[in-house]
């Protein structure tokens, strides 16, 4: 049981995060990006960073700098890029079902690994000065809510994207069975994932998605 907590510990990373006023995305930056509608046709422009949850359901996209912000949810793009960050649409199981959101892609290959962020509730509240010239001050109040981030890997197959949730109980419980099984088209890594060979476990997701995409690659 020790050992399941540390591994999902080690999934679901806690990040301090910084509960801001609405206004927040108004005063940001626009960056350069695009969006690509269910149609495929990619749209270049500039976007407007919104916080981590709030980017998994909906971007503002700018044709122009001047131009008047058109507002995009999962249901209207395939994907979106904003400066170096990638967001695809895909479904993801939460309580209330199957849902589309926008997932930020963090390792691109034949297997692609997504990052979800979730709100958690903290008690250690803390306030972080941003910079301070004369008696004007931009503050950023935090109200003790963390974020944490699960890992979606997504394979693209004939019949479509193949899913694995990481944090899910039964990839926990049936690691070496469930992942030997979604990359037995590489047989020698599947092998060592069977044999639970040391460095091929579940707290070694990234070096085994790296390995594969590399063996494909060549």
């Amino acid at each position: 049981m020790k050992h399941l907590v540390l591994v999902f510990a080690v999934l679901i990373s806690g990040l301090s995060f910084a509960q801001i006023d609405d206004n927040w995305e108004d005063a940001s930056e626009k960056l350069p990006g695009y969006v690509i509608t269910n149609k495929g046709e990619k749209i270049e422009g500039y976007l407007k960073r919104f916080l981590k949850i709030k980017s998994q359901r909906k971007v503002k996209f700018f044709k122009t700098l001047d131009s008047k912000p058109i507002v995009y949810g999962p249901k209207d793009l395939k994907a979106y890029k904003i400066e170096n960050d990638n967001y695809e649409t895909h479904p993801y199981e939460g309580l209330s079902g199957k849902t589309k959101v926008f997932l930020l892609r963090t390792i691109e290959g034949k297997i692609n690994l997504f990052d979800y962020y979730i709100r958690v509730e903290d008690d250690k509240g803390a306030e972080m000065t941003l910079s301070k010239k004369g008696n004007t001050e931009v503050s950023l109040d935090f109200d003790g809510t963390k974020i944490q981030t699960e890992i979606l890997a997504v394979k693209q197959e004939k019949k479509g994207n193949n899913y694995l949730k990481f944090t899910s109980p039964k990839l926990m419980f049936s690691f070496k069975g469930i992942m030997s099984k979604y990359v037995s088209d590489y047989p020698e890594l599947a092998k060592k994932i069977k044999n639970k060979e040391k460095g091929y476990r579940i707290l070694a997701i990234l070096k085994i998605v790296n390995e594969y995409n590399a063996h494909f690659t060549h």
